[in-house]
């Protein structure tokens, strides 16, 4: 080992790393067995390695010098900030639960549309903002349609509707009753639309619309909806870790691999998710704590850094093993 350590040799280091997680036990209920790859982060904007003790010392003679010191309770933490985010990543650290609609367990999404009604208070063709299709308010049992009028609509007359008065707030729970465009808005609060009391809105009324979509069955297989569950008593949980990366050697100007690995993290349940309208698009942020492991050897660690050459060099039984780590190398 001593022998492939030059002291003179110096290295830069300005790259982030590329960072996966390994499973460290079996979950069956997840499909993921121990040594599964469960995450690869390689839009990493920043990744820290900090790594903090304590100390005490004996103390005495003239002046109260420090005699004899003594360290302890060393701690390692890393710190992962992200320019992208997967919904596997967002699991991950919020230590929640992923799930896609089925009959037993429906993925809820809820819609909110203002429209601006047309002739006769009827509703307009309702678009999806993000993909242009058609969205038709529906309700079902315990999801009902929930409209206000804003108002802002005229009578015959040319004075503004006091139809339904601004802000009034309706429901439409008649089993699974659409809103397709066309459909005539009628408020009579609080009752459901329609109804020969009804009053109805008049053109040009803002209205605003809340519906829930309840996804579930053979929705599953057509509609793309995942739900993220994030739970009071479900933590993030313990995995190993590799970094890699690369540092630059001050002789010769080139990049050499450069990685660490920790056999045992702990991912913090501390995250902030920040939306803003301004500024830098928003980052996420992973911190872990190293646990103390036991290596191959038996001995307790908690982290290694690697330094290694990858050679050009043919290796294995079938000469055709291209790039693998030559004998020498450096580190281990």
């Amino acid at each position: 080992m001593a022998s492939n350590v030059n002291i003179f040799d110096k290295y830069g280091i300005k790259e982030v790393a590329n960072v996966y997680f390994e499973a460290l036990d079996d979950d069956l209920a997840a499909g993921v067995y121990a040594g599964d790859i469960v995450l690869f982060l390689d839009t990493l904007k920043v990744s820290t390695i900090e790594t903090t003790g304590e100390n005490t010392a004996a103390q005495g003679g003239w002046g109260n010098p420090k005699l004899i010191q003594w360290d302890y309770g060393k701690e390692i933490n890393i710190t992962l900030e992200d320019a992208l985010m997967s919904l596997e990543s967002l699991r991950f650290m919020l230590g929640g639960a992923i799930k896609k609609p089925a009959s037993s367990k429906p993925v809820i999404v809820r819609h909110t549309e203002e429209v601006v009604l047309g002739a006769n208070g009827a509703i307009p063709e309702i678009k999806d903002r993000f993909s242009g299709a058609t969205l038709v308010p529906k309700a079902t049992p315990n999801h009902p349609i929930k409209l206000i009028n804003l108002g802002g609509g005229h009578d015959g007359s040319g004075n503004p509707s006091q139809a339904a008065g601004a802000r009034t707030q309706i429901r439409v729970t008649s089993g699974s009753q659409t809103l397709p465009k066309g459909t005539v808005v009628q408020f009579k609060n609080p009752a459901l639309i329609g109804g020969d009391t009804a009053v109805a809105c008049a053109e040009g009324d803002h209205v605003r619309i809340f519906w829930e979509e309840v996804l579930e069955g053979a929705q599953s297989e057509t509609e793309d909806a995942v739900e993220i569950t994030i739970s009071p008593d479900t933590f993030p949980g313990t995995y190993k870790v590799v970094g890699d990366t690369f540092m630059r050697s001050e002789k010769t100007g080139k990049d050499e691999p450069f990685q660490f690995v920790i056999n045992k993290a702990k991912v913090q349940s501390n995250v902030t998710l920040t939306l803003q309208a301004e500024g830098d698009p928003t980052t996420f942020e992973m911190t872990l704590n190293v646990l103390r492991s036991t290596n191959e050897s038996g001995e307790n660690e908690m982290m290694k850094l690697v330094r290694y050459n990858v050679t050009g060099a043919e290796s294995g039984a079938t000469g055709d093993d291209y790039g693998s780590i030559g004998a020498g190398s450096g580190g281990n």
